[in-house]
């Protein structure tokens, strides 16, 4: 006769299988949203910075 414990485990038998799968997708997807955020970061149009003013007379922010 098995105990409870005995066939608990034997339920158990595929599971480090299973979770190391899932561990690794999770890690992929994880892997490609850091990507795909960099690409974007990188590869995003810029803003222009100068629009033919002078710096003397574009306005600064005044603060509290």
């Amino acid at each position: 006769m098995k105990s409870a414990l005995q066939l608990e485990l034997q339920d158990l038998h595929g599971l480090p299988y299973i979770a190391t799968i899932i561990w690794f997708v999770l890690l992929g997807v994880c892997l490609l949203a850091v990507i795909f955020y960099l690409f974007q970061k990188n590869y995003r149009p810029k803003a222009k910075i100068d629009d033919g003013i002078s710096p003397e007379k574009k306005s600064r922010p005044k603060g509290f």
